[in-house]
This record gives C-alpha cells, structure tokens and sequence, in this order.
C-alpha cells in the first residue's frame, strides 16, 4: 500500500452499491487512474456470487459478509458506512494484507442537521403541537425552550462530533465535549474532558448528545450513572451507535421525569422492536437510523471513495483506515 502500485496493471474493482449510478462507477474508475476494471453485484446477490465476485477483485466497495472476506483475496474494502463493527472479527484481524476504510465524514453533515433538528423540535415542543393537530387545538403550550445560551455536551468528537459542535455554536450554545484524547482541542468546543470525567462533563449540560462510534469500548459508555448524573430536565440525543446507551435507564429516566426527552436515530436493537417503550413516550422522537441519509448522500459517498481510489493508486497513504484489532472501535 506504500509503494506505487504497478501503472502497468489495471485495478481489479468490485462494486455492490445499488445507489451508485453510472456517473459514479465512471468517476470511481477515472480515480483509479483511469486503469480500473470494473464488475458490478447487486446487493442483494447471493453468497455464492459474492465469493466468486470477489475472487476475482483486489478493491471492493460494500458490505461483504465478514467470512466470505476474510476468505477472499481482497487487499482493499471501502464500506459505505461510518460503523464497522461487523467486521471486528479474529480472521479478518489476522489478516495483515487487509486494508479496510469506512466511509468517514460523509454522512456527517446529514447526521449533525439531523441531531440539531431534534434538538430544536424537543424545546420548542413541537411533537406535541404535531399531535394536537388532527383535533385542530389552538392551545398554547407555554414554557418553550430555546437552545440559545444552553449547554451542550457532545461525546465523542470525531467526523460526526465535531459537525455536530460547530452547528451547536454558531446556534449560541456553549460547547463542552468528551473524547479520548482529552488534549486534542476541538472548534467550537470550549472545554474537553477524558471518558473517565465523562459523569462530571454530563452534569453541567442541558442538552447531551452522543456521536460515539461502535466497537466494545464503547458499549455501554452512556450507562445508568451517567443518565443519572444528568440534570433533571436535560435532554439527551443518539445518532451514534445504539449500543452505546443503556436504554432500559434511558426508558427509567424518561418515564420517571427525570430527562425532559430524548431524540432517538439509532438503538441497541434495530429495527426497535414493537414492545420497546419509546415508541409510545411522547418526550421521545424516534426515527429509523435514517440520520445520514440525504437526497445526494451517493455522491458524497463516491467523493470519499474516488478519493481513497486516488491514493490507493498513487501509493499514499489512504484515510479513514480502520482499526480491525481485537477491541478496537469505530
């Protein structure tokens, strides 16, 4: 992967995205100096057509199943999501000639719109002006809030954290933020606290949103102490990974008064299952992990590709390369 790749030979490349469209397998091969070869699979072929398929590629762009790539002689997956936990697997671990990308920042911009959406729907209580609608209620709900002068605590300050930040600011709100490495500034972030100051980071904030990646380190982080800790009237948002917040304290919290409301895109369990209790809170906005998607996310997607094709043949080093290592996160 550091060396220049042999101009001489074309890149095998396998692509299995339904939504790229021709002008995007086109620019994805342009990328790859023009020396591409490129098979197309329908997402939803069959497992013997994915192994042959793959077989005969060295890059892929999709979702293959974990067993069939670690048994395939890939050198390169670009995956069209920012999660990879699927992929955190002992045999794909063990293979050092793996290189696997996410797809980086480019939902990003739809997610944080998203959260601030929820966030503004929540204080300006329109969820319930929505279900007062059909009965043609002209009643004022009073007490509205406003995010203005609020505080918000993002966790997890990556690609997603950060868009998530500067659009929190520019709104007025005072930005504090929870990361790993607690000595990397962030814009717009006016304080930046360690995971193990993660309960007194919650404490100050009206609003908490969590914009954490998946993988085990992360599993639980947003747990029964930190909601409690949580200041009677706070709100709390995920559009990071689900199993991140342990939503049995979550649905306690919410039922109890405790938190004001939540807005919800992704969850421990997905698709939320019909007995789950946040379906019918009506402090709770729920939406099907649909955050990131937006009427030209394909392109955004193709962009973040060509340019890992480009690198990838130019021998540089590649972006948004994931860590396949037992425990790692996303």
């Amino acid at each position: 992967m550091k060396s220049r790749r042999d101009v001489a030979r074309p890149l095998r490349l396998l692509i299995a995205v339904d939504a790229f469209g021709d002008e995007h397998i086109q620019a994805l091969c342009e990328a790859a100096s023009g020396r591409a070869v490129c098979d197309r699979l329908g997402q939803d072929a069959s497992a013997d057509e994915y192994r042959r398929a793959m077989a005969a590629a060295e890059v892929m762009v999709g979702w293959p199943d974990p067993d069939l790539l670690a048994a395939s002689p890939l050198r390169l997956l670009l995956l069209p999501s920012a999660g990879y936990e699927e992929y955190l697997t002992p045999e794909l671990a063990a293979r050092d000639d793996l290189v696997v990308c996410n797809a980086g920042g480019a939902y990003s911009e739809g997610v944080a719109e998203h959260c601030v959406a929820m966030m503004l729907a929540l204080v300006r209580r329109l969820p319930e002006y929505l279900r007062a609608m059909p009965g043609r209620s002209w009643e004022h709900l009073h007490r509205h809030g406003r995010l203005a002068g609020s505080t918000v605590c993002v966790i997890g300050l990556g690609t997603l954290g950060s868009a998530i930040a500067w659009r929190c600011a520019a709104l007025g709100m005072r930005v504090v933020g929870v990361r790993q490495h607690p000595d990397r500034p962030c814009p717009n972030v006016s304080e930046v606290f360690g995971p193990e100051a993660l309960v007194a980071a919650v404490a100050e904030a009206d609003h908490v949103v969590g914009a954490l990646p998946g993988g085990a380190t992360t599993r639980g982080l947003i747990s029964r102490e930190v909601l409690a800790a949580m200041k009677p009237g706070a709100y709390l948002y995920n559009v990071g990974r689900g199993p991140s917040v342990d939503e049995t304290a979550l649905v306690e919290r919410l039922a109890g008064g405790h938190l004001a409301g939540a807005g919800l895109d992704v969850f421990a369990v997905e698709p939320l299952p019909d007995d789950s209790p946040l379906w019918a809170m009506e402090n709770v906005i729920v939406t099907p992990h649909m955050a990131g998607y937006t009427w030209d996310y394909a392109d955004e997607l193709c962009d973040v590709f060509a340019a890992n094709l480009a690198r990838h043949s130019a021998g540089e080093p590649l972006h948004h390369v994931v860590d396949l290592s037992p425990g790692a996160a996303t």
